[in-house]
């Protein structure tokens, strides 16, 4: 996707005429611009440092926002901040990045105008949300019985794990 003209570009940065050295570049952009989900409601801000030689361009780059997530134990709406990071070494010929792992590598052609990272931003925020969506690492969660949170109020429900496998025997225990 880098170095190709796109419509809808809402993180750019312009490398054509760029002096060799290091620049800094800052953006915002709303959640919309980036195709991210319902999830993220609030403006995303880029920092980035830009180093630019004659054989490569290393871009470091820091991405905040905040998500609002559910909680996948009690059910509750939560804002959890997103801190994200990037490097990316984008170089005109694949032997001029041999000390640069594979995940951190691009190749762009010479003529590149402007290199966008849209869709890279959008793919490291997504892929920040954790699998396991969590309103604290302690969240006590729902009652299976009545339904009641937890977190807010006990209930008067009995939750003793019973193993079906003994249910038959949990009459002996009250005789």
């Amino acid at each position: 996707m880098h170095g190709k003209s796109r419509k809808n570009v809402a993180v750019a940065i312009r490398i054509s005429g760029l002096s060799n050295n290091v620049h800094e570049f800052q953006f915002t952009a709303e959640p919309s611009e980036l195709s991210l989900t319902d999830q993220f409601r609030e403006n995303i801000s880029i920092s980035t440092i830009v180093d630019k030689s004659p054989h490569q361009i290393y871009l470091k780059a820091d991405i905040k926002t905040v998500g609002h997530f559910q909680c996948d134990r009690c059910l509750e709406e939560f804002r959890e901040p997103v801190d994200v990071g990037c490097k990316i070494c984008y170089v005109y010929n694949e032997k001029d990045g041999g000390a640069f792992p594979p995940d951190e590598l691009q190749i762009i052609s010479p003529d590149t105008v402007s290199l966008d990272l849209t869709e890279d931003i959008r793919q490291l925020i997504t892929l920040s949300i954790p699998l396991k969506l969590l309103c604290a690492e302690d969240c006590k969660g729902l009652c299976p019985r009545c339904g009641a949170n937890w977190n807010r109020e006990s209930c008067a429900c009995d939750n003793e794990e019973v193993d079906q496998r003994w249910q038959g025997l949990q009459g002996l225990l009250h005789k």
